[in-house]
């Protein structure tokens, strides 16, 4: 009960004749609207008080969205297992060599990347037939290839491992195209 008889004091302060705008009392209508201002507020927050919000009914932010992804919880993409179809030969073609027809390549080019574990033939698809092809084995006795591209959309030396891609290496950029000199221009006769 204090507390609303303190509140009616001070509006009644406030809307006093005597405290309002009287000429030369500036300082005094400024204490007035902090005197309101500051009822307002602790009459807000005694008012808020008595009606908490239920904070069981708030739901936590979820925040499995920032931690860090692990690499143990990552799957390991299966490949599939490299067959004889998907070797190339000394030629650097693929699979069993088919009778081309008159106009038709070899291998049908097919437009996407290249990328690591790819087989053989996939690169032979993406990038075409290679200019040098080198076939041996290694210290494990495992087949290697490497297929050295030096024109073409993706010029560079493809080594495989297993019939396997591990390394790539970008080829030598083509020399830039030189643009046709442009004529020299004729001189214009002064009239």
């Amino acid at each position: 009960m204090e507390f609303t008889s303190a509140v009616a004091a001070a509006v009644m302060v406030t809307q006093s004749q005597g405290l309002s705008r009287a000429p030369g009392r500036e300082h005094r209508s400024f204490a007035v609207q902090l005197v309101r201002r500051m009822m307002g507020l602790s009459a807000a927050f005694a008012l808020g008080a008595c009606a908490l919000p239920d904070m069981d009914s708030f739901k936590s932010i979820d925040t499995s969205i920032f931690r860090p992804a692990s690499v143990a919880a990552l799957r390991e993409s299966t490949v599939r297992v490299v067959t004889p179809e998907d070797l190339v030969d000394t030629d650097g073609r693929c699979g069993p060599i088919a009778p081309e027809q008159p106009g038709q390549t070899a291998v049908p080019a097919i437009p996407s990347g290249i990328a690591l574990e790819m087989t053989e033939c996939d690169v032979v698809k993406r990038a075409g037939i290679a200019e040098k092809v080198e076939l041996g084995s290694n210290e494990r006795s495992e087949r290697t290839v490497t297929l050295t591209y030096i024109r073409g959309a993706r010029p560079g030396i493809y080594r495989f491992v297993a019939g396997r891609l591990v390394t790539m290496e970008r080829g030598p950029e083509p020399p830039p195209t030189a643009r046709p000199a442009r004529p020299a221009r004729k001189p214009q006769r002064a009239t």
